[in-house]
């Protein structure tokens, strides 16, 4: 069981970090985009078109979503849990378990309603105006749930942690 365990997190681990890692590449890239259109626009007087809308309905949302895992197991989101820190110890213990609970289950709401927005996205055909062409938008809105079924991930395994590491 350990070692299949250790198996899931190293292969949640690695999904976290291209999550980190294609996060990174999209905020590079709007900023790139961001100074060649100012760059254009006050040198030659010439924007780039659509500038607005890749940033807004692409780079953005790429940017954001899959890192989301990465920030949430690195305790850089706030957590319920740190409301009862100076409670006493049993409390804390069983409160921590509720609190995991509690999580699990708005991520995993936001999970499958990020998939109805997502469906909903697909079978509409979403598509955004880019320069005078439409180009579809409905890919991204699957990071939503990827992105809110990772952290869904993350909250089990840690629960499954927590649960090892008080039977040891």
């Amino acid at each position: 069981m350990n070692g299949v365990f250790n198996k899931i997190v190293n292969i949640n681990n690695k999904l976290k970090l291209i999550g980190v890692l294609i996060g990174g590449i999209a905020t590079f890239s709007m900023m790139f985009l961001i100074v060649a259109d100012v760059f254009m626009r006050n040198v030659f007087t010439a924007p780039i078109a659509g500038t607005f809308e890749i940033v807004q309905f692409f780079l953005m949302p790429i940017a954001i979503f899959p890192a989301l895992a990465y920030t949430y197991s690195s305790g850089v989101q706030p957590k319920l849990g740190e409301l009862i820190e100076k409670a006493p110890r049993r409390f804390r213990i069983v409160s921590s378990y509720i609190i995991l609970v509690i999580e699990l289950i708005i991520f995993t709401l936001l999970t499958i309603y990020g998939w109805q927005f997502a469906q909903a996205g697909i079978s509409d055909q979403m598509a955004v105006a880019v320069g005078g062409k439409l180009i579809p938008v409905y890919p991204i809105y699957l990071l939503i749930p990827i992105s809110f079924g990772l952290i869904v991930v993350e909250v089990f395994l840690s629960a499954i942690k927590k649960l090892l590491a008080s039977s040891q």
